[in-house]
């Protein structure tokens, strides 16, 4: 169902904050489903880097395509690129390009480039939303480069799916059964990859190989001997796809809520939403007032999923992005664990999830409303038809449907999250349907990399558990891996400690990281 199909889509940066205004909510991070798979394989030869093009990528100045926040001096642009690199008659892409300018007189000579997480998140529209808060504090010693990755926000193609969101904000205020909500999925994916096919979209050369060629010629483009990639989420994903097939000119890389190429993305999402569910009942049960207040809390929770999906509730939501309102949306288990799975990204909204679930099981929907409304931002940020593109091509090409159904049972009190009504309807059946061909082995083994890297993860995320971090440094020797307590996704923008760190590891990624403060 979409509900799914999102849980695979969405592992960008964009966590929400405290959500204190019942009008005016935050947006929640959406995830993208990963995995921790099995003992990391041995490491294969990296392939040899793509050749230059005969003409040089350049950068064409022109004006942004988003609002700039007052006192940013911001120069924005375009870089044309090949669409499909095998097939030279296959047109282009233009992708937009963000240059922010350091605080400094004196920046440093290597900037750093934000990889934006999903796959498919849209970096630049949500520039506007996130930067203050959460990228602002790099620009002390250095330029930071934001793009739009090949087919998302205002990158040309968009391969985003109204077809698919129109659906979805269709389906808010309706209580259908799973195989009925399964077939307007499969026909809404239909309907978008007929239009894109028609604009000349190759879907195959939509995935991370070709974004990091693109990263690539965006250095040369720029101008830049060096740089520093900074990947959240997906990100990291592209990050280390980029280390791989291209490591000149990169002089450092963070990688934060690791994503590695050679762990199986669908069948461990149930393991890694448990894992951070019972880190979540566990620091209840040991704090004294979380105990006193909410004495099974663990209880409630799937006791609360069972009565919802027999019984749904309605609640009252809005848009914090659009303010467009959903009266009467329901709320079965699935859309409730979908809620929950979200709050655990963020750790502003972590501290609220017991009195949510608390309210809920007695009646009260202020929190769901406020939560609920800030999850609708979520799918206006992504575009669908590149998440399907690299999730088809790179995850499904290694993974099973008896993988996924035994993941999926394993964790039985979860399964109305993750639950698929028939084999059409879950990821392999709209792979078959987007036909976006299969990636080479190498998508699915670890990267070795001698560059310095700062690998951070959060403990309650959900999607990229930190055992994920830990495998990824398996092979990286000059790796610095730190979790963070009490943060989810996205744990290095997420309070002074995590951003200090980061900071100081740009600053000199070859020296021993300063981790007092964690």
């Amino acid at each position: 169902m979409i509900a799914l199909l999102l849980v695979a889509a969405a592992c960008s940066s964009n966590q929400a904050d405290d959500p204190d205004e019942p009008d005016d909510p935050e947006p929640l991070e959406e995830p993208i489903a990963v995995d921790p798979g099995p003992a990391t394989p041995p490491a294969t030869a990296a392939p040899e880097p793509a050749p230059a093009e005969e003409d040089e990528p350049m950068f064409d100045p022109a004006g942004c395509e988003f609002d700039v926040p007052d006192g940013l001096l911001v120069d924005c642009g375009w870089v044309e690129l090949p669409q499909d690199r095998s097939d030279p008659t296959s047109g282009t892409v233009r992708l937009h390009v963000a240059v922010v300018a350091a605080e400094t007189d004196d920046p440093a000579p290597d900037p750093v480039v934000y990889l934006e997480g999903g796959p498919g998140g849209d970096a630049l529209e949500a520039f506007p939303l996130v930067f203050e808060e959460r990228f602002s504090h790099l620009l002390a010693d250095r330029d930071v480069i934001f793009f739009d990755q090949r087919g998302t926000g205002f990158s040309e193609p968009s391969l985003a799916c109204q077809e698919i969101r129109d659906l979805e904000l269709e389906l808010v205020q309706q209580d259908l059964e799973p195989l009925e909500a399964s077939e307007l999925e499969q026909a809404a994916v239909e309907a978008c990859r007929a239009r894109l096919a028609a604009d000349g979209v190759h879907f195959d050369a939509f995935n991370s190989a070709a974004s990091a060629a693109d990263l690539a010629d965006l250095r040369r483009a720029l101008g830049y001997d060096e740089w520093n990639l900074y990947g959240i989420s997906y990100g990291t994903r592209l990050a280390l796809t980029t280390l791989r097939d291209h490591p000149e000119g990169i002089r450092s890389v963070v990688l934060d809520s690791v994503y590695p190429p050679d762990v199986e993305l669908f069948s461990s999402t149930p393991a890694n939403f448990d894992r951070a569910l019972t880190e979540l009942f566990d620091g209840c049960t040991s704090d004294p007032a979380c105990a006193a207040a909410f004495p099974d809390l663990e209880a409630t929770f799937y006791g609360l999923l069972g009565s919802l999906e027999a019984d749904p509730i309605e609640v009252d939501i809005a848009n914090g992005l659009t303010g467009e309102r959903y009266p009467n949306a329901i709320y079965d288990g699935e859309r409730f664990a979908a809620i929950v799975f979200q709050g655990l990204y963020s750790e502003a909204v972590v501290p609220i999830l017991p009195i949510l679930i608390d309210n809920v099981s007695n009646g009260s929907t202020y929190e769901l409303g406020l939560l609920g409304g800030s999850a609708l931002v979520q799918g206006d940020l992504i575009s669908v038809g590149l998440n399907l593109s690299v999730q088809c091509n790179e995850e499904a090409r290694f993974a099973t449907r008896a993988g996924l159904d035994a993941g999926i049972g394993a964790f039985p009190d979860l399964a109305v999250f993750f639950e698929e009504p028939a084999d059409d309807g879950d990821i392999f059946g709209l792979c078959e349907i987007w036909n976006a061909g299969a990636a080479d082995d190498i998508e699915n083994e670890p990267v070795t990399s001698d560059v310095p890297i700062l690998i951070t993860t959060g403990q309650f995320d959900p999607i990229t558990p930190p055992s994920w971090g830990v495998q990824a440094a398996q092979s990286l020797p000059n790796a610095t891996f730190v979790e963070f307590p009490a943060l989810g996704h996205g744990s290095s923008v997420a309070g002074d400690c995590p951003r200090d760190v980061t900071l100081a590891f740009l600053n000199e990624p070859s020296s021993e990281v300063d981790l007092s403060c964690v």
